[in-house]
C-alpha cells in the first residue's frame, strides 16, 4: 500500500503541478457541461484532468499516484479526489483553477476504497474504508469545515465497502459492500474467496444504523457488488463483478428498491459473455430511466430501459470504464483507457467522439463525473 501523508503528496507534486493546469479558464467556462476523471499520461504521470462537453481539456493537475472517483462538495469548489484503493491520501482540488488546496489522509489501520460522498450542505464527507486489523467495513466521517478532520466513523455493516450514494432526500446513504477482504498491501489479493459476504445496506448516518441490508443469498456469495447509481424515485442499480467459477455467467447488474425488492436486468447470453462477468461503472441517463453497464475487460457498454428492465442493446469501445449521464435524455458520455472520450446515444450504434482537443492521448481511469 502506497502510504501518503500531506508533505509527501505536496513533495511528490514538486512544481510540475504549477504548469499541468490552465488557470485562466477558471469558472468562465463554468455555464458549460463539465466533467472530471482521473486519467494519466503514459504509464507513469497520474493526473486528475477536468473537460468540456465540447472536448476542450480546462486543466489537468498531477497526483502522486492514480486517483479513482471524485466527490463534488455541493456550494463550493471542492473536487475531492480518492486515490486508488487501497490508497490513503484523498485531495482537494480546486475545480475552477485545479490547484491542490489540501490534503486529507486515512489514519493509522484505515484505507480508502476509492469512494465518498458529501452530505446534502456540504459540511460532512462520508469516505468508504477498510479497518485492516478486522477487514470490517467502516464510512470515515470528514469535517470539509474544518479542512476535512476527521471526526468520527461508522460501520459500513459489511465487508469489503466500494461505491456508495445518497438516496433521495439526502438523509439515508445506501453502500455496496463488495463482500471481498484483499491483501491490504495490494488492495488485490483475495483473502476470504469461499467466505465472501457482498450485500447492500442502507444505512442512516445520523443515527449510525443499518436501515436495510440486502445480500443476493448463498448461490451468489461470488458475485461482488461494486457500484450504484440511484434513480430520482429511489431505485438503486448495481453493478457486480464474479468471483466465482470463470465459466459460469452470473447477471452482473440489478436494482433494489427502497424496500429492498431485488431483481437482475436481463441481457441475451451473447451480450452477457461479452461482459466477462466484470463491471466496471453503472450510470443513469439524465431522464433517470435509462441504465448503463461498462465492461473494461469485455470492450462493452450495456443499456437497459429500468422501468421494464428490458435490454436496449449494446455499444463496442475499447477498454470503456468510466460513464455517466450526458446532459441529454438517453445519452451516455463514456471514457477509455485506450479510446478516448465518446457520447453513447442509446438510439444509435455509433459512438460519437469528443473533438476539438487531445483529450484521446490520455488513459482514462475508471470513473467519470459530472461537475
Amino acid at each position: 500500500m502506497t502510504v501518503i501523508d500531506r508533505r509527501t503528496f505536496l513533495g511528490a507534486l514538486g512544481a510540475a503541478v504549477a504548469g499541468s493546469f490552465y488557470p485562466k479558464h477558471a469558472f468562465a467556462a463554468a455555464e458549460r457541461p463539465l466533467f472530471v476523471s482521473a486519467c494519466f499520461e503514459g504509464q507513469s504521470t497520474a493526473s486528475v484532468a477536468v473537460f468540456s462537453l465540447d472536448g476542450e481539456m480546462l486543466f489537468n493537475t498531477r497526483l502522486p499516484d492514480r486517483g479513482h472517483d471524485i466527490a463534488i462538495r455541493p456550494t463550493s469548489a471542492d473536487l475531492v479526489v480518492f486515490a486508488r484503493r487501497p490508497g490513503n491520501w484523498a485531495a482537494i482540488i480546486d475545480r475552477g483553477s485545479g490547484q491542490v488546496r489540501h490534503v486529507v489522509t486515512s489514519p493509522e489501520g484505515r484505507h480508502f476504497y476509492g469512494h465518498g460522498v458529501f452530505s446534502a450542505e456540504g459540511r460532512l464527507l462520508y469516505a468508504t474504508e477498510n479497518e485492516i486489523a478486522t477487514g470490517n467495513g467502516v464510512l470515515g466521517i470528514y469535517d470539509a469545515e474544518s479542512d476535512y478532520r476527521r471526526i468520527g466513523e461508522m460501520p459500513s455493516f459489511g465487508i469489503g465497502p466500494h461505491d456508495l450514494a445518497y438516496l433521495p432526500g439526502h438523509r439515508h446513504i445506501v453502500v455496496a459492500n463488495g463482500g471481498i477482504r484483499t491483501n491490504p498491501e495490494t488492495g488485490r489479493e483475495i483473502l476470504n474467496k469461499d467466505q465472501m459476504e457482498p450485500s447492500l445496506a442502507i444505512v442512516d448516518p445520523t443515527s449510525e444504523s443499518v436501515l436495510l441490508k440486502v445480500d443476493l443469498g448463498s448461490d451468489l456469495k461470488g458475485l461482488s457488488i461494486r457500484h450504484l447509481a440511484v434513480s430520482p424515485r429511489g431505485e438503486i442499480v448495481f453493478g457486480c463483478q464474479f468471483e466465482g467459477d470463470k465459466s459460469e455467467m452470473p447477471a452482473l447488474v440489478g436494482t433494489v428498491t427502497p424496500d429492498g425488492k431485488t431483481r437482475f436486468l436481463d441481457m441475451p447470453d451473447d451480450a452477457l459473455d461479452a461482459m466477462r462477468n466484470y463491471v466496471g461503472s453503472v450510470a443513469l441517463d439524465a431522464s433517470g430511466t435509462i441504465a448503463a453497464a461498462t465492461s473494461p475487460i469485455g470492450n462493452t457498454i450495456a443499456f437497459w430501459k429500468l422501468d421494464t428492465g428490458s435490454f436496449l442493446g449494446r455499444r463496442r469501445m475499447s477498454d470503456v470504464c468510466g460513464v455517466v449521464a450526458a446532459p441529454m435524455d438517453g445519452v451516455f458520455l463514456a471514457t477509455s483507457g485506450n479510446a478516448g472520450v465518446s457520447l453513447a446515444p442509446v438510439a444509435t450504434d455509433q459512438l460519437k467522439p469528443l473533438g476539438g482537443t487531445d483529450l484521446g492521448r490520455w488513459v482514462w481511469d475508471n470513473h467519470v463525473v459530472s461537475i
